[in-house]
């Protein structure tokens, strides 16, 4: 089986599938990657083609224990040649250098690239219908140039003028004798016919203009007709044969039972799939082993070469399956399987609870219930009757989610009873830590968002990069619009065209210069009024080691985009470097080192400039 890489390891196996949408790479699938990173860098055309920018992904598979003869023994005598039985499969999103039939790799669900094949040879149509469309567009443009043309514009815009001005001036001349006392009815009815005269001249020099006109007029509604006409029969094709291409994508399970895309998409979500759907790494992958009889031990995907330049994806790290394209797919491949005993069991419960709820982030292996202290305690800096202040954990909604999470504002609910209805002035991402104010009246929270939209808040936050960024300032601004990746929610994506804008200051300390947190902050935001600074920090130090190459930035967000200061760390076109356990746009660790640190704004009341500091936990 060539598409089938044995693997030579006494690894112990992984107790079930790990969900591919949340997951931390199984050490097999790090063996099977690192194999799959040594091909890439022997072969120098897939090499040259993934420097620019490619996700590949690996399944590490196994024969079933039992055998159910034909087809499934076969392939047992055929991998069992080879090796222990256990191994890999490759695969790469899309094309790779041009291609999608590379022998290492695991072939596409569909192959849509045969030059002979019904996709092509309709596709070839539509480009043609494009290029089409291009002359006709040319040839309209040529004829608003060409000399007759546009002296036939000329000259009827010099008969209506000449003639309006002709108008114009008798006019003026025949009131001014209608003006005189002395004018004799012969008179008066003598300009009554001039005026008739000159009426019906300007009728007569507008239908030759017209008749100039026609012959012009002829040609470019013939050539707007014929565009409108190809546009409309282009996008109608483009459609058929886009939902014909999904009809082909028959889509495995482990029980045998198919569906193509339209058929998966429309029980999903009753829309058609997203374009390029069914050609990512996972679905590929699964799809050759369901086929082949293989049974799915774990997966995992990794970039390779340079990132995107609107999303964030760093050389060799791993990432989850796209939700927009992979989740609907996934979840019908993976909604039953069996595990090597032959039970029957339910792939795990966050893919298909996806469907209905897309987290915040990805979170950390963090309990909110167990890391926020009673609201009694110092977590709340400041209480009146008007709001409070207080520390918010890592790990813990702002609001509620669809899956009845714990959050900042079911637990004020609690700790306020019914005396008080708490609202969120302003939400921190699950993953960050630190300082919120909560309104107890709509009138403060309404005076408190005015703030906000005024920019008159001041926040400061703290977080640890991964590593120094290189070629950068050590203060500076940072403006990157965003907006959400819509195939791949909640991550944020760098538009500058689409997305909205968003700017941040930093100020980076190096660890060797020594210099205090106070003086750092004092560079970013200017101290002046009551600090409460007696926060305790919510989260007991962890086993987690930081990375030794991690540096502190401080970080105050101008705008309010959601991953905004997540996003501005990691994008290449930003400081090119992850804030340490960002699960999305870098890597996992123990929490995501991210604290709002400060928070400073006007009490709606009394009219008091209050500040609050927070000491990061790290």
């Amino acid at each position: 089986m060539k598409h089938f890489h044995t693997l030579q390891t006494n690894m112990a196996r992984p107790e079930q599938f790990n969900d591919p949408f949340d997951y931390e790479p199984h050490p097999l699938s790090i063996l099977a990657a690192e194999e799959v990173q040594r091909y890439i860098m022997e072969h120098p055309e897939i090499k040259e083609d993934a420097n620019q920018g490619k996700m590949f992904g690996v399944l590490v598979v196994s024969l079933p224990r039992k055998d159910e003869g034909g087809r499934r023994k076969e392939i047992a005598t055929e991998i069992q040649s080879e090796g222990s039985g256990i191994g890999f499969l490759a695969a790469y999103s899309g094309l790779l250098a041009g291609r999608n039939d590379w022998e290492w790799f695991v072939p596409p669900v569909f192959d849509a690239q045969d030059p002979n094949g019904y996709f092509k040879v309709h596709e070839r149509e539509i480009t043609e219908m494009n290029h089409k469309v291009e002359l006709l567009e040319k040839e309209l443009d040529h004829l608003y140039h060409q000399p007759d043309y546009l002296k036939m514009l000329r000259t009827t815009e010099d008969l209506l003028s000449e003639h309006e001005k002709k108008m114009k001036t008798a006019k003026v001349l025949r009131d001014m004798k209608r003006l005189q006392h002395n004018i004799s009815p012969e008179e008066h009815a003598e300009l009554v016919r001039e005026s008739q005269f000159m009426k019906a001249e300007m009728r007569r020099i507008k239908k030759r203009c017209e008749e100039l006109e026609q012959p012009w007029k002829e040609k470019e509604e013939t050539l707007k007709n014929e565009i409108t006409r190809l546009k409309v029969l282009r996008k109608e094709s483009s459609d058929d044969l886009q939902r014909w291409l999904f009809s082909q994508y028959k889509m495995r399970n482990a029980q045998g039972e198919t569906k193509d895309l339209i058929e998966i998409f429309n029980d999903y979500n009753g829309q058609l799939p997203p374009a390029g759907s069914g050609d990512c790494c996972a679905p590929k992958l699964l799809q050759y082993a369901f086929e082949n009889n293989l049974q799915p031990l774990c997966m995992a995907e990794f970039w390779w070469g340079a990132s995107p330049k609107m999303e964030i994806r760093h050389h060799l790290n791993y990432y989850p399956a796209c939700r927009g394209k992979c989740l609907p797919i996934l979840g019908w491949m993976l909604s039953k399987r069996k595990d090597e005993g032959g039970r029957t069991k339910e792939i795990t419960s966050e893919i298909q609870d996806s469907k209905d709820s897309a987290q915040d982030s990805y979170t950390q292996n963090i309990s909110p219930s167990s890391l926020l202290l009673p609201p009694s305690s110092k977590n709340i800096l400041f209480e009146d009757s008007h709001l409070l202040v207080l520390n918010k954990p890592a790990g813990m909604l702002s609001v509620p989610g669809k899956t009845g999470e714990e959050s900042v504002e079911s637990m004020m609910r609690e700790y306020l009873h019914d005396d008080v209805n708490p609202i969120i002035v302003h939400r921190l991402d699950m993953d960050t830590s630190g300082l919120m104010v909560i309104a107890k009246t709509k009138w403060t929270y309404t005076e408190l968002q005015k703030q906000f939209l005024e920019h008159q808040v001041e926040k400061t936050y703290v977080a640890l990069l991964e590593h120094m960024p290189e070629g950068k300032p050590l203060k500076g601004t940072i403006s990157l619009p965003l907006r959400p990746d819509i195939y791949d929610r909640p991550r944020q994506l760098v538009d500058r065209e689409n997305g909205k804008e968003a700017v941040t200051e930093y100020c980076i300390t190096r660890k060797e210069e020594g210099r205090r947190r106070k003086e750092i902050t004092s560079e970013i935001q200017d101290s002046k009024i009551s600090v409460q600074d007696s926060c305790t920090p919510c989260i007991s130090p962890s086993s987690f080691v930081l990375p030794p190459s991690s540096i502190k930035i401080f970080l105050r967000p101008q705008t309010g985009r959601t991953h905004q200061l997540r996003v501005h760390c990691a994008h290449q076109e930003g400081l090119g470097v992850p804030i340490v356990g960002d699960a999305l746009y870098g890597h996992r660790a123990d929490r995501l080192y991210l604290h709002a640190e400060t928070l400073s704004f006007i009490h709606p009341k009394s009219g008091e400039r209050l500040q609050f500091h927070c000491p990061a936990p790290f």
